[in-house]
């Protein structure tokens, strides 16, 4: 090739570096000519003038501080630190032939890892078909899945700790993305044979005087609760108050205690006829909501936006 060809020319063919744009330039012209022995034999392969490959030859060998090649009229033989840098060099594109397989991998959902912190209420069926959906499809993808009270959810997805969040009623935050809401209305849940079992409706005023079992203050449930006794202008009698919601649904199934939650919880109990529900009538009660949210100043991991769009796919347009 004439000297006069294009000089430190971007147009070249892949060498025994195999991946130019990971691969230092002046470290890919090593290599060919520690390959082949030819600085012209470089420059046929990159395109470049040999005068281009052997001043960047030269820069390496200053920065090194040794000598790479022993020059000769028989070409160019590698010295003992020219054969520790090509061995070098050639670990480095096995290193970068695994990082470039993994990046595929994520782009093609074979590996990653999606992380959700959950209210308990969607443990029941809701989140588990989720699961199940996504993984038939991607059985690679591993799940993180902490299980918090409303204001838990909403302080692990925005420090970073979580890539989606499902809670109730999460209040507005600048650092968090709200990404669907499904409609969820507070209801009162009693046990069949209970003297408000065949109630349609129920105003809060009503339960004045009920023993109520009720999530504590980590629910975001517990607010619309507090809020609607406190517009009803009545005291809750709250026997119980713990932060398991299996634990409520036992106490009510087995006493006349009742409590408050939202259809979500409690569907398979009432398609089992172990609990009844009866619609609560005030304002506060019917704006009841399940909550998706992401961070906002984090993008998510590719295989967390898959499952966010099948869970948002799975959530719009319709109550649960």
């Amino acid at each position: 090739m004439p000297e006069s060809a294009p000089h430190d020319s971007g147009m070249h063919n892949e060498t025994l570096t195999g991946h130019p744009m990971l691969q230092p330039q002046a470290l890919q012209y090593f290599a060919e000519v520690a390959t082949s022995g030819s600085l012209r034999q470089a420059s046929e392969t990159f395109y470049v003038a040999p005068s281009a490959i052997s001043r960047q030859i030269s820069n390496l060998e200053q920065e090194i501080g040794q000598a790479l090649f022993e020059r000769s009229s028989r070409g160019m033989k590698l010295t003992e630190a020219g054969e520790v840098l090509l061995q070098y060099v050639r670990e480095s594109e096995v290193r970068i032939g695994l990082f470039r397989a993994e990046i595929e991998d994520i782009g093609q959902l074979r590996r990653g890892s999606v992380r959700i912190a959950a209210v308990e209420a969607t443990t029941s069926t809701f989140l588990p078909a989720l699961l199940g959906k996504f993984s038939a499809s991607h059985p690679q993808i591993r799940f993180q899945v902490g299980i918090y009270g409303t204001h838990q959810v909403a302080s692990h997805v925005a420090e970073g700790n979580a890539d989606i969040g499902l809670a109730f009623n999460t209040s507005g935050r600048e650092d968090l993305i709200l990404q669907g809401r499904v409609r969820q209305p507070l209801q009162m849940i009693c046990r069949p044979g209970h003297a408000l079992a065949n109630k349609v409706s129920i105003d809060m005023a009503e339960l004045q005087g009920a023993r109520l079992a009720l999530p504590d203050r980590s629910f975001g449930i517990r607010s619309i609760i507090d809020n609607a006794a406190e517009a009803a202008g009545i005291s809750l009698d709250i026997v119980y108050e713990t932060d398991s919601l299996e634990l409520i649904k036992s106490l009510v199934r087995s006493s006349d205690i009742v409590s408050f939650m939202p259809p979500l919880t409690f569907t398979a109990d009432h398609e089992a006829g172990s609990l009844c529900s009866i619609a609560l009538r005030d304002p506060d009660s019917a704006r009841g909501s399940l909550d998706v949210i992401t961070p906002h100043h984090r993008k998510l991991p590719r295989s967390a936006q898959k499952f966010l769009e099948l869970l948002l796919d799975h959530c719009n347009g319709r109550d649960i």
